[in-house]
């Protein structure tokens, strides 16, 4: 018959915490890193899209679209400057001049959309009978990531990774005063 060992010393399980330690951590940090950088990205694009929305709803409550009056400043003044003031206090957001203004006009009739040229006011005035008057507001941006990541030679760009990546961002709002489109 065979004798059975009795071990009167039991091993000590604490130093398997700190020799798995460091595969652990790595294997979080791996995960958790792109993560951070995707949702960085994520949150600087929501912001350029606050931009936008918000220089579309100030434009369209203008009295003017083009030229500047005793009355107010105009819709694409105006546009471009929310635009800048929203994006001004985020780093890893830079707008791209200019910033487009247009003036969406929809049939009420037929519902065909035509989209004036930018920053372009209308030839006559708006006929608020047949047609309803939008302004939208488009921006042309570039979005940094939170850690530019150089890779070694052949001049690789990875937009998002090593260089930033450009996003074109569009919101619209119907005219508050259609009879300035013309002006």
């Amino acid at each position: 018959m065979g004798s059975t060992r009795i071990n009167l010393y039991p091993r000590c399980k604490r130093g398997t915490t700190m020799a798995e330690m460091p595969v652990a951590l790595w294997l979080i940090i791996m995960m958790c890193f792109p993560l951070i950088v995707v949702a960085t990205c994520t949150m600087r694009f929501g912001f350029l899209w606050n931009a936008a929305r918000e220089a579309a709803l100030q434009a369209a409550q203008c009295q003017t679209f083009q030229n500047d009056s005793s009355i107010g400043v105009s819709a694409v003044n105006t546009a471009d400057l929310w635009a800048t003031k929203a994006t001004a206090g985020f780093q890893g957001i830079a707008i791209v001049p200019p910033v487009n203004v247009y003036i969406v006009q929809t049939n009420v009739q037929s519902g065909a959309t035509t989209r004036g040229t930018s920053r372009t006011a209308l030839s006559a005035a708006a006929d608020t009978d047949n047609n309803i008057y939008d302004i939208q507001v488009e921006i042309n941006g570039q979005i940094q990531p939170l850690v530019t990541v150089p890779f070694g030679g052949g001049g690789i760009n990875v937009p998002g990774l090593t260089a930033p990546f450009p996003v074109t961002v569009r919101s619209q709002y119907s005219a508050e005063v259609p009879q300035g489109l013309n002006k």
